[in-house]
């Protein structure tokens, strides 16, 4: 099937696109195992996850922008966006993550404390009242 350049053009870009947002799937995925330290399996079900959720992605991309054909420019694409992804904006993704991670952090311990507040004050004055 004939292609205009145009549309390899949208189809590039669409791949550049594509794996861009494979690469912020990949910093989720990477501050997932910085959080929780898993283990080797479940490194490895993650490692499955990923790429799994990566060839949907691409499929799904591929499929609506380029009705399924694979090209080597369709592969071009998708590195360079990684890539770019990867040696731009990935490193504050990456801190932005972590800060986010830290402020949900800190609004569960509050919040977890503030329901708490009431049961530690009456332990406190049963524990009185026992002494």
């Amino acid at each position: 099937m004939l292609m205009s350049t145009a549309n390899q053009v949208y189809v590039f870009l669409s791949t550049v696109y594509t794996g861009m947002v494979i690469g912020l799937v990949y910093d989720l995925n990477r501050m997932i195992r910085r959080i929780s330290k898993p283990g080797r399996w479940i490194v490895g079900a993650l490692d499955l996850l990923f790429w799994l959720m990566a060839a949907v992605i691409v499929f799904a991309v591929l499929y609506f922008a380029n009705n399924g054909e694979i090209r080597l420019y369709n592969f071009i694409g998708l590195a360079m966006g990684w890539s770019l992804y990867l040696l731009t904006i990935s490193p504050w993704v990456l801190k932005l993550l972590a800060l986010f991670y830290r402020g949900m952090n800190l609004a569960v311990s509050r919040i977890i404390g503030f329901v708490l507040w009431p049961f530690r004050m009456i332990y406190k004055f049963f524990r009185k009242i026992k002494d």
